[in-house]
């Protein structure tokens, strides 16, 4: 599920600071609402606690992935939006809510890893995740290399937008055919 985080540009990293200063926005601004889609993300922590005890591991995961790539619909809709003061603010503004379902999603699926995992293969399968996470993480620092250009950030938009996609359906396919099997073990 490395998609959803590592090869999602969507975030006040440096690819979309690049974009955003080329497109005359101070770093004052940027940092402001780096630091408003931080607090943000921390809420996520506190949504997690109140979903988990209200719902299954399951459809907690389910329903933040599925949050995540909505706020991010509104990016992705930026893109055609000819008015860069229309156009800027959704934008950030979907960036900044996606953070919400980006952690309770991390959080659902770490402790799905925990609970599902045979303990002799955790180590194993974390490291598979540490690879995927690292892999994806440097194909977007790739793609920053091949498109430097920050007039092509559209690309990066969706290129992260249907990554957060392909990870919903991902994670939806293997909840669709393990649901049973998990709800047998109380998940």
């Amino acid at each position: 599920m490395s998609l959803h985080r590592y090869l999602n540009v969507l975030s006040f990293g440096g690819i979309m600071t690049a974009y955003l200063v080329w497109k005359g926005m101070r770093l004052e601004s940027i940092g402001f609402w780096r630091g408003v889609s931080s607090a943000i993300g921390l809420l996520g922590t506190f949504v997690y606690r109140f979903m988990s005890t209200r719902m299954s591991l399951i459809n907690v995961g389910m329903l933040s992935v599925m949050f995540q790539f909505l706020c991010l619909s509104l990016s992705f809709a930026s893109l055609y939006v000819n008015d860069f003061s229309a156009s800027l603010p959704m934008l950030i503004s979907g960036v900044c809510a996606s953070r919400v379902g980006l952690w309770v999603f991390d959080i659902a699926v770490t402790q799905l890893y925990q609970i599902h995992v045979q303990e002799e293969i955790r180590g194993l399968v974390g490291g598979v995740q540490q690879s995927f996470n690292s892999f994806f993480g440097m194909l977007s620092f790739l793609l920053g290399i091949l498109i430097p250009n920050p007039q092509y950030f559209h690309y990066y938009v969706s290129i992260g937008y249907f990554s957060v996609g392909l990870c919903a359906v991902a994670y939806f396919h293997g909840v669709y055919f393990k649901r049973h099997q998990l709800s047998l073990q109380g998940v």
